[in-house]
């Protein structure tokens, strides 16, 4: 148990999900009876996207404005929105390509990779292991970026270099460049880029 002046832990549990069905009667059971869950994602991991945490499958309770704030919620919505288009839209790309969809479509494809990949952070237990250096990223510097990217403030930069940034002032400027259909279509089939 931790208690601090603005809340408290009461425990942490690792729920091990036979074969990620968390239509499991004793998932949906153990779910049920917890205020918050992070999963995590083996999908993720093996495009490199860490930490690997499912922000369409993790939840909490505590998500209200009430609680967050009205900004923080607003952008968690949006976020999860954005990200769950483009997981309706791997289908049609895997089929048809990048091409085939509409506009407004390949705009909600890039700003979902490129979220994806601001969404990464290196580890300061894996320095030795990946040669980045860990970091702390704020909350207000996560959602700075993350409303940046849902704005397109950012289209005209790669995706790999929003990855493993930390705050979004860290892109450097010599990675912006124009984006065109090409660099564009290319970003957005490539399976990941580091």
């Amino acid at each position: 148990m931790a208690n601090t002046d603005t809340g408290a832990i009461t425990s942490i549990q690792a729920v091990y999900v036979p074969a990620d069905d968390f239509t499991d009667p004793a998932a949906v059971h153990t779910f049920s009876h917890l205020s918050a869950s992070i999963v995590l994602s083996r999908k993720r991991a093996s495009e490199g996207l860490y930490p690997a945490i499912d922000p369409l499958q993790s939840s909490s309770k505590m998500a209200t404005p009430g609680v967050v704030g009205t900004r923080h919620y607003a952008l968690a919505q949006e976020i999860r929105r954005t990200l769950a288009q483009y997981a309706e839209l791997k289908d049609i790309i895997a089929m048809l390509g990048l091409e085939q969809l509409s506009r407004e479509d390949r705009k909600v494809v890039a700003r979902a990779r490129r979220l994806e990949r601001f969404l990464t952070q290196p580890f300061f237990t894996t320095e030795q292991f990946t040669g980045l250096t860990g970091k702390l990223v704020s909350l207000e510097d996560s959602l700075d970026g993350c409303e940046r990217i849902l704005r397109d403030e950012l289209e005209d930069t790669p995706e790999s270099a929003l990855y493993m940034i930390g705050a979004i002032h860290e892109i450097k400027e010599g990675s912006r460049q124009e984006s065109t259909p090409d660099t564009e279509a290319t970003h957005a089939t490539d399976a990941h880029e580091p």
